[in-house]
């Protein structure tokens, strides 16, 4: 008995040496397999908790070609005709609070940066660089964000546009030079044109819009 045991234990240390590398390379190869099915997995189940993008067009930046609408009152998303802002001349605040509309009707309100301060002025009192972001007719157009905090800029006091929230004053004659308040740099101008009546964006902003904090 003790033979045979010895003689099996013998057999078995003495393998075909070819055999085992096979096996071996057998077993190597089906745990690299496992190892990149695990990988392949844990790749997929990362990718699927990565928040995707969601584009939503109400939320797309203001863009060449689009058309400026009433962002308030009782003709909030109409088209801003230049008559409405030749009315507007005439009113204790002489400029409208608009959103950009896309060609595809589309208003573009649910960006913040997309509020757009739009003015009939003087050509004759705007500086050489702001009358070449105006239209003919003296259309102007700025972004709304104050560059202090980011409010609405929507007050006009002495001929100035003014932020409500800590006072600070624009000259729009003047892209937008700071005149009064915290306010750290000017708020960029947008290019605009008046087509069929109607103000169309003619160009991007001269700068980013929204508060610098």
């Amino acid at each position: 008995m003790a033979d045979h045991e010895a003689t099996a234990h013998s057999h078995h240390h003495e393998e075909d040496p070819q055999a085992h590398a096979t096996r071996r390379a057998v077993l190597q190869a089906a745990l690299g397999v496992s190892a990149g099915a695990t990988l392949l997995s844990a790749l997929w189940v990362g990718a699927s908790l990565i928040p995707r993008k969601e584009e939503v067009p109400s939320k797309e930046p203001v863009a060449v070609g689009d058309v400026l609408v009433f962002a308030t009152g009782p003709k909030a998303n109409q088209e801003i005709t230049l008559d409405d802002l030749r009315a507007a001349q005439r009113e204790p605040i002489p400029f409208i609070l608009a959103f950009p509309k896309s060609p595809q009707n589309v208003v573009k309100k649910d960006l913040i940066t997309n509020t757009i301060m739009v003015i009939l002025a003087d050509p004759a009192r705007m500086s050489p660089e702001t009358r070449k972001l105006a239209s003919p007719e003296g259309v102007l157009a700025y972004s709304a964000i104050c560059k202090h905090l980011g409010c609405t800029v929507s007050q006009w006091q002495n001929g100035l546009w003014r932020c409500p929230c800590h006072g600070g004053e624009y000259d729009i004659y003047n892209q937008a030079r700071v005149v009064g308040g915290p306010v750290p740099k000017p708020v960029p101008q947008l290019p605009v044109k008046v087509e069929g009546g109607r103000v169309v964006v003619a160009g991007e902003f001269t700068d980013r819009p929204g508060a610098d904090v």
